[in-house]
């Protein structure tokens, strides 16, 4: 069942949207108004989301001890980038004969993963805006008990769709896929309990932005690693390899490490430049 966005939907709720214009002092009440028509309506209100989120909602206030577990899984690249990008480095090594075709397929693995980021970091801020499921106004009656207040945490006003931790990781488990199916089919379980479930889990995707996100990766690795697109750098990355290995597999080992922590670095970085460079 949708949930119906009334005129008396909207007076209830209006005040803890807007309180989101704290982040945007200047624009005052027109800003609050956009915020509010933002907000209503959207990809979320559908009878696939709402049923899974309210079933979820009678857990999540049942056990403070577990919603931190889960928080933690959610929130540790010791359980999310590391696994999987460990995977792809075991397969690195272990085929190195390029007869296997292993290599390129990481390579190029890596090369379409990070276009599933780009793209799904463009629809989520270029995109209709969707407010994720523990700062929705409509799933209000949903608590984490035991986790901060949603009005504290940093993604409380981002758009929740598509979910960009299911491009990526779903990306690379296509990537392990190509290589060894049962390693792959292997790594998309592991993907969806540890990494998936719990987002939806607290709130921070709905199922349809991880499913979203999820297409989004398979189909960018699928297209980065066909035969047409690899001949567009494997020459040059074969080159670069023999000539200087060393430094090859230093630069790509710092890439694959950035992109398993899901660029976390590079965006503080990039957020420092813009705070303080001077206008």
């Amino acid at each position: 069942m949708q949930i119906q966005i009334t005129a008396e939907w909207r007076a209830r709720n209006a005040e803890k949207i807007c309180r989101n214009a704290v982040y945007s002092p200047d624009a005052g009440v027109a800003y609050c108004g956009r915020l509010l028509e933002r907000r209503m309506g959207g990809m979320w209100n559908n009878e696939v989301n709402i049923t899974v989120m309210n079933w979820l909602s009678q857990f999540t206030a049942m056990s403070a001890p577990f919603n931190q577990i889960v928080h933690y899984v959610a929130g540790s690249n010791l359980f999310k980038g590391f696994p999987v990008m460990g995977l792809i480095w075991y397969f690195w090594f272990r085929d190195t004969d390029p007869k296997s075709g292993t290599r390129r397929i990481i390579i190029a693995t890596l090369l379409g993963c990070v276009i599933a980021v780009f793209i799904a970091r463009v629809a989520n801020n270029l995109g209709p805006y969707q407010p994720r499921p523990f700062a929705n106004p409509a799933l209000a009656h949903h608590v984490f008990i035991g986790l901060p207040a949603p009005e504290s945490q940093a993604l409380y006003i981002w758009s929740s769709f598509p979910s960009d931790h299911a491009a990526l990781f779903f990306s690379l488990a296509t990537g392990i896929f190509l290589i060894s199916r049962t390693a792959g089919l292997l790594t998309y379980l592991y993907v969806l309990i540890f990494i998936a479930l719990p987002r939806v889990y607290l709130g921070l995707h709905y199922p349809t932005d991880i499913f979203a996100g999820g297409v989004l990766g398979i189909i960018c690795v699928a297209f980065s690693t066909r035969a047409h697109v690899t001949r567009l750098f494997e020459g040059h990355c074969t080159t670069l390899m023999d000539r200087y290995p060393a430094a090859f597999q230093t630069a790509l080992f710092i890439i694959s490490t950035e992109i398993g922590v899901m660029f976390g670095d590079v965006r503080l970085l990039v957020e420092g430049i813009v705070k303080y460079f001077p206008k």
